[in-house]
C-alpha cells in the first residue's frame, strides 16, 4: 500500500521528503543485549567497566591520531568493526548487519511509495540516501540481491523486516511493532 502521508509531504515540498530509515536505537540495543549469551553479557559489562577505568595516555592518543591523519589507506572503521566482531559477533550482527537489512528494506519501501506516486501523476522523483560509511557495503549487497543480481531470488521486504524487529519483549502482533514493518516514517522538510 502507498503511505499517503509520505507521498503528500513529497508533493508539497518540491518533491523532497525526509524519510527516517534506521531502526529505533532502543530496539537495536535490546536485540543486541538479547543476542548475547549469559557469559557474553558478563564479558560486555566487564569490557565497558575496564574501558571506563583505563583511559588512554596522551602518547597513545597522539599515536592513534597520527596513524589516522598520516595514512590515507588506514580504514579505522573497518578495523573497529572487525575488532568488535572478534569479541562480540552477536553484537556486530545486530548493530551492523541487521541495521543494514532494516535500512535497505526502508529504502525499497520508499522506492515503492514514490514509484507508485510517479505512476499516478507522472512526476519524476529522486531518492538521496545518507547512511554511515560502515553500512554502505551491506546495504548495497542487499539492494543488489533484492533485484535478483546475486542469487536470482528477490527478497520479501516485509519478511526481512519482521526478522530484524521482533524481540522477546516486543512481538510482531503489537500494532506499534508491526508499524515498523509496514510504514515508512517521514518528516516535514525544513524550509
Amino acid at each position: 500500500t502507498i503511505n499517503e502521508d509520505t507521498l503528500q509531504k513529497a508533493r508539497s515540498s518540491n518533491g523532497c521528503s525526509i524519510v527516517l530509515g534506521d531502526r529505533p536505537v532502543r530496539l537495536t540495543l535490546l536485540r543486541a543485549w538479547e543476542a548475547l549469551s549469559f557469559f557474553g553479557k558478563i564479558k560486555l559489562v566487564l569490557a565497558l567497566m575496564w574501558s571506563s577505568l583505563r583511559q588512554p595516555t596522551d602518547e597513545e592518543l597522539r599515536a592513534w591520531m597520527e596513524s589516522i591523519m598520516n595514512d590515507p589507506t588506514n580504514d579505522i572503521l573497518t578495523k573497529s568493526i572487525d575488532e568488535l566482531s572478534k569479541h562480540f559477533p552477536a553484537v556486530k550482527q545486530t548493530i551492523i548487519e541487521e541495521r543494514d537489512t532494516y535500512m535497505a528494506c526502508k529504502i525499497l519501501q520508499t522506492v515503492r511509495i514514490l514509484g507508485d506516486g510517479s505512476a499516478r501523476d507522472g512526476a519524476k522523483r529522486k531518492i538521496v540516501v545518507v547512511v554511515g560509511a560502515g553500512h554502505c557495503p551491506g546495504i548495497i549487497k542487499i539492494l543488489l540481491n533484492e533485484r535478483g543480481y546475486s542469487t536470482g531470488i528477490k527478497i520479501s521486504v516485509e519478511d526481512e523486516l519482521r526478522k530484524v524487529i521482533e524481540t522477546k519483549k516486543y512481538k510482531i502482533e503489537d500494532p506499534h511493532v508491526m508499524s515498523l514493518v509496514t510504514e515508512v516514517v517521514s518528516m516535514d522538510p525544513v524550509t
